[in-house]
């Protein structure tokens, strides 16, 4: 079909849309006007000209060797620029007039300040597999830093990382013990009396709770003989410590009594409960732990639900010095909570149905 429009017609439209929007381009002006600018005028630069506006870039097409002179001033006024920046604000692609961006750096007399990683592909899949045999607990954050490398653009997941290294994939949770199982081992490399307590600051985790014999089994994993002369300062042998317990547990049944019945020391199927406690028809055990240098842990737990099971009870609390992080264990249809001594007065209330 023949376009009815003439050529000034279409002159005087170009130059109406490049005063609606002076930073058109000629893109722009044949998609909205449908008219070429080239056609109508002897360049677009003409048309901003024409339409009394500067025009918002130059129109004048640079040779190679103009180019290349616009890109090596760049680089001695921005010696830390990227080859990003540098196409950004020279408008100029770098790879049509150099061979690489380390030619451009050379001839404008700067030293690239970035290593290129002419590593190959295979290389690169080599280098991860290689770290994988050899640390089979290693986590995809840890395989990018060492070889600077994203895993995911050679490998679709982990699985295939550990078939092609040949070994079995160690994952979730068993992988995290593992990994924490080896820092505690470490940690008692470097500091072979470290107490439980230090070892659980350090290392941000409970070792009674990572190894199944406890800390006996990390210092036998960790080559260390256990400092047994250690125990001494914890134990039940010394007669200070042992009053001291006894003396903590007698004022926490004293100050108990005045909220309820109070009976000492009741033998079970599988130990001597410290406290059992009635009130209002309901019942609860407590045990009470006077530890000054030791953190409760998961076995003092499960000792004070085995109390529970033996006496049939769904409560229990557990009273301490400082109480750890967790404070409320709900194991089957018990309920175990452990308290400062300071807070005694939450007892009657959890046992009342009182929140507080």
């Amino acid at each position: 079909m023949k376009n009815k429009h003439s050529i000034e017609e279409k002159r005087k439209a170009i130059i109406e849309y490049l005063k609606k929007n002076p930073k058109a381009t000629h893109r722009e002006i044949r998609k909205e006007i449908k008219f070429h600018p080239n056609r109508v005028f002897n360049s677009l630069e003409e048309a901003f000209k024409l339409a009394g506006i500067k025009p918002p870039r130059t129109f004048k097409i640079k040779s190679k060797k103009e180019k290349r002179k616009i890109i090596i001033n760049y680089i001695k006024k921005n010696s830390k620029a990227g080859g990003q920046i540098i196409a950004k604000e020279t408008k100029i692609n770098l790879s049509s007039v150099f061979e690489n961006i380390e030619e451009a750096f050379k001839l404008a007399g700067i030293p690239y300040p970035r290593n290129i990683d002419r590593r190959s592909r295979e290389r690169k899949k080599e280098e991860i597999i290689r770290l994988v045999k050899k640390n089979p607990l290693i986590s995809i954050s840890e395989i990018t830093k060492i070889t600077k490398t994203e895993p995911y653009h050679f490998f679709k997941n982990m699985y295939e990382i550990y078939r092609e290294a040949g070994i079995t994939l160690v994952s979730g949770r068993k992988k995290w013990k593992l990994k924490k199982q080896q820092e505690i081992i470490n940690y008692i490399k470097q500091n072979p009396v470290a107490t439980q307590r230090e070892i659980n600051k350090a290392c941000k985790t409970h070792v009674q709770e990572t190894f199944s014999r406890g800390i006996f089994e990390a210092y036998e994993k960790a080559g260390i003989k256990f400092p047994f002369e250690r125990l001494k300062i914890y134990g039940i042998g010394i007669k200070d410590v042992r009053d001291n317990a006894k003396h903590f547990e007698e004022e926490i049944a004293t100050k108990l009594s005045g909220y309820g019945k109070v009976n000492r020391l009741i033998k079970t199927k599988r130990g001597f409960a410290d406290i059992i406690f009635e009130r209002k028809k309901r019942k609860a055990i407590i045990e009470v732990k006077n530890y000054q240098k030791k953190d409760i842990s998961i076995s003092q737990i499960k000792q004070l639900n085995k109390y529970l099971e033996d006496c049939n009870c769904k409560l229990g609390f557990l009273i301490c010095i400082n109480k750890p992080k967790k404070d409320i264990f709900l194991i089957g249809k018990n309920s175990i909570f452990v308290l400062e001594a300071s807070t005694l007065h939450r007892i009657p209330k959890i046992i009342d149905g009182i929140v507080g």
